[in-house]
């Protein structure tokens, strides 16, 4: 999804006191936005473009990349 047409997140929560800068800032669809602020989930950047999604029960979904951030690995996007 092209950049243009997603959420601005702040990684840190602006309400836990993130910073509203570029370092602190992820591009996020509605949904995967959504989920992160009412659904439990959160994510963290594994690599370059690789992202790790945990959902509310603990379990992992890698997307965007390998564990090194080259390339795709065609991994699947978390419910």
């Amino acid at each position: 999804m092209p950049a243009v047409n997603c959420d601005l997140d702040h990684r840190i929560d602006h309400a836990r006191g993130g910073p509203t800068t570029v370092e602190n800032h992820a591009p996020l669809c509605r949904h995967h936005h959504l989920s992160k602020h009412g659904g439990g989930w959160r994510y963290a950047k594994t690599g370059r473009v690789a992202v790790d999604w945990v959902s509310p029960l603990g379990r992992t979904y890698r997307t965007g990349g390998s564990p090194t951030g080259e390339g795709l690995t065609g991994g699947r996007d978390p419910p």
